[in-house]
């Protein structure tokens, strides 16, 4: 009889709204194709959110310029992203994922972890199949899968097996699988940690593992015992279980680039009406409300104020939008807006007034 492993299982949704796309347009398949912030008419003032696979060919990428995007593929197929759209259709494949019954965390619109409580590793392949199989028939929609001994393995060796693979990484081959990889595979890693630890002479995840733990705690705080850890074998991360929603969120490119609050308002506020009819309608209440500015160099910056307590209230998504952006608006030209609302949980009969 087998024991129980306590196996990560990681589901990515491969080029998720460019996939999305691809699905309700079948004609569009094999074709490169992107999916942009801006409306057609003014398609090249946006940025690419989505890339499949055949346009990736040509080196475009998301948080690309949609401008860029066409002077690497000039007859590239482009879709203005549906937002509400993708986001009903990742609300129901996180929905069939909860339906398995494991403890289960949503990174993202297109990303989901859950906690497997089965025998051995052949079980997980087989559940892995399972599911990949499930979302192709409900849904014609491609994934990649990752298993292993924590959610940062299981992400990592996802990563692994894109486009549209399934990869199980044993306990005894995860130090042989990782020490060739660089760094920056190791998800909380960006370009500042990886210069710190560069000066350390340390590139690959190999480099971790025979560092002195001291050294890197030294370097980048106690994320440096993670990182030991991680590159050791040990993967102490948990699957904490929350709301299938993450966050909701619009945004949008002005038609002309702002320089003061009023060249935004009306924009604002419709962006502010899509998001609390989502919330709304999905039955939510959130407790974090937060904005970007995109400037005209492509820039971005990005602000957030959480509260003590939930609400859905739209005047106060408003009053507070306004009040970060008001912080952003007027450092240089703002060519795109968005608000955002997290922290999120599902109503229950309270309400909360402010």
């Amino acid at each position: 009889m087998g024991f129980a492993l306590r196996l990560i299982l990681y589901v990515d949704m491969d080029y998720f709204f460019a996939a999305c796309e691809e699905a309700r347009h079948p004609e569009l398949r094999g074709k490169p194709l992107i999916t942009g912030t801006s409306p057609e008419e003014t398609k090249f003032r946006g940025v690419v959110e989505a890339a499949n696979y055949e346009a990736r060919k040509f080196g475009i990428h998301s948080a690309m310029p949609t401008s860029m995007a066409y002077r690497l593929k000039p007859d590239i197929k482009y879709i203005y992203s549906d937002e509400p759209y993708y986001e009903s259709i990742s609300a129901k494949i996180m929905e069939m994922l909860s339906g398995y019954g494991f403890r289960m965390e949503v990174d993202s619109i297109d990303e989901a972890a859950m906690e497997l409580d089965v025998a051995d590793y052949p079980d997980a392949l087989k559940l892995a199949k399972e599911i990949k199989q499930k979302i192709k028939q409900n849904f014609d929609l491609p994934c990649t899968i990752g298993v292993s001994t924590g959610k940062i393995f299981a992400k990592i060796v996802c990563d692994s097996a894109k486009p549209n693979g399934i990869r199980v990484l044993e306990e005894k081959d995860i130090q042989d699988f990782l020490k060739d990889k660089d760094i920056e595979k190791i998800p909380g890693v960006g370009r500042k940690t990886a210069e710190k630890l560069a000066t350390l002479k340390i590139k690959k995840i190999g480099d971790l593992a025979k560092a002195d733990p001291m050294m890197l705690i030294d370097s980048v705080g106690s994320f440096g015992r993670e990182l030991f850890l991680i590159a050791n074998g040990t993967d102490e991360s948990t699957v904490e279980e929350n709301v299938s929603v993450v966050s909701i969120g619009r945004e949008r490119t002005l038609e002309n680039n702002a320089t003061k609050m009023n060249d935004i308002d009306s924009m604002l506020n419709n962006l502010t009406d899509e998001v609390i009819s989502e919330v709304k309608k999905q039955k939510l209440m959130f407790k974090t409300i937060g904005v970007k500015a995109r400037y005209a160099d492509f820039t971005d910056r990005i602000k957030s104020k959480s509260f003590n307590t939930y609400s859905d209230s739209k005047d106060l998504v408003l009053s507070t939008a306004r009040t970060l952006l008001g912080g952003l608006i007027g450092e240089k030209p703002v060519r795109k807006i968005g608000v955002r609302v997290s922290s999120l949980i599902s109503v229950k009969g309270q309400r909360n007034l402010f």
